[in-house]
């Protein structure tokens, strides 16, 4: 793979909205952005309500995350939990009490079998291993209970405890992932058996996994590479950590800590009413960063043009979309009514950080293995595969591009690439010269 044209940028603390901050400020250097990707993923889960329309989707998209925190045995992927079970504290004790309900009726259907009440509608969002029947149903009991989707929470410690799972009739949350990371993307279960549970549902996540590079690897299987699932990823590497003294984090403030919760509850009173009812949902207006979007996902095309490579042209739009809904989350923390210039530039950095940042992360962890899985795909040629642009001279003819099309055994037509140049700004014609063309920095 070629080295990355477009280098990352730095992120700063003062990018942050103060509820990610805080947490920032006090992990160590290696854990700064596993932390707060870890950080928003539970705001976004808590904000099943918030709605964001993107700059190239007509339909709207909830701040649906899937994070993968990535590290050796002993390297401290466990400093998750501490940080999920308390930004997620409210959401497990409503499940809790769901569970004592669903607990409760079937030691009824046990004790009294002939006296069968109405099964309970619970609100169980927060999940580890479950079966895909058993997630359809607890998505269909939203669709009842609420008459809308809300967006559960999955959090694996160990991603291979999921892995070994499948043998245990599990479902596989690879498959099940690439409908849940969008809105509206119906799932569904519809059998002859009586003890079945069918439905059509909407099955939306946001999910934290932790997971060293070998259980990545068994999870991330072939076909989740060629079938998207890793694109809808946001890889957090932990690095190189060997012979480094093990991590401390420094513990919240009172004032960080009543920061922190004040905004869990702001996020807890967005989704439900005081009689438990949902909310309406709320659109962030967002179309101020479009052009933002626009211009990072100009250059990304521009450099698919230059090195013809399929993993950059596939992976740099679904990056751009999670962190899109990163941005959204931390435009809103930073308090919409009160985003002001200050806010909208440190919301535009940190889009355009971690854009990159997770186009980075995709491409160096599976882009090599998604480009052999493109070309096997091709008819194989008989010398290793070249870049149509990269193999042109900074002046051609019309008739050499066709030659080294020829050449490649590409059937495309000249006028094709000559197009998508021109307009990418990349060629232009040489003045007084009938079909040919000079390269543009």
């Amino acid at each position: 793979m070629s080295k990355r044209a477009i280098p990352i940028a730095k992120l700063l603390a003062s990018d942050l909205p103060a509820p990610v901050r805080v947490f920032w400020e006090c992990a160590p250097e290696n854990f700064k952005i596993p932390c707060m990707l870890t950080v928003l993923c539970c705001y976004c889960a808590l904000s099943t309500r918030l709605r964001v329309k993107y700059a190239y989707d007509a339909d709207l998209h909830a701040l649906l995350l899937q994070i993968v925190i990535v590290g050796q045995p002993g390297d401290g992927k466990s400093f998750t939990r501490p940080l999920v079970y308390k930004l997620m504290r409210p959401v497990m004790e409503q499940d809790e009490v769901s569970r004592r309900q669903e607990q409760a009726y079937n030691d009824l259907l046990r004790t009294h079998p002939k006296k069968i009440p109405p099964e309970p509608l619970t609100n169980v969002r927060f999940v580890q291993k479950i079966t895909h029947k058993k997630l359809i149903k607890r998505a269909d009991m939203f669709k009842r209970l609420y008459g809308e989707p809300m967006t559960f929470f999955f959090y694996c410690e160990e991603l291979a405890g999921i892995a070994e799972g499948y043998r245990q009739a599990y479902s596989d949350l690879r498959v099940c992932g690439r409908l849940a990371y969008d809105l509206g993307a119906l799932d569904s279960n519809d059998t002859m058996s009586e003890t079945s549970y069918n439905a059509v549902v909407d099955i939306i996540w946001c999910s934290l996994y932790c997971s060293t590079p070998a259980a990545l690897d068994k999870y991330m299987d072939r076909a989740s590479i060629e079938g998207g699932s890793v694109t809808r990823h946001v890889v957090a590497d932990l690095g190189d950590l060997m012979g480094m003294a093990p991590p401390t984090f420094q513990p919240l403030t009172a004032e960080q800590d009543q920061l922190v919760e004040e905004t869990i509850q702001q996020l807890m009173d967005e989704t439900y009413t005081k009689e438990g009812l949902l909310q309406p949902t709320h659109q962030v207006d967002m179309d101020w960063l479009f052009k933002e979007v626009n211009t990072w996902c100009e250059a990304q095309r521009k450099q698919v043009l230059r090195t013809d490579s399929n993993a950059l042209n596939c992976f740099y739009k679904r990056a751009s979309v999670s962190a899109f809904r990163l941005a959204t989350m931390c435009y809103h923390l930073w308090g919409e009514a009160n985003g002001g210039t200050e806010a909208k530039q440190a919301v535009s950095r940190f889009y355009r950080f971690m854009a990159q940042y997770i186009l980075d992360g995709l491409m160096s962890r599976w882009g090599a293995s998604y480009e052999k899985l493109q070309q096997k795909r091709k008819e194989p040629a008989e010398e290793p595969p070249v870049t149509i642009y990269g193999s042109l001279s900074d002046r051609f003819t019309r008739d050499e591009l066709r030659a080294r099309l020829a050449m490649l055994g590409r059937k495309t037509d000249a006028r094709v690439f000559l197009s998508k140049w021109k307009s990418a700004h990349l060629i232009r014609s040489v003045k007084g010269t009938q079909d040919t063309y000079e390269k543009m920095n």
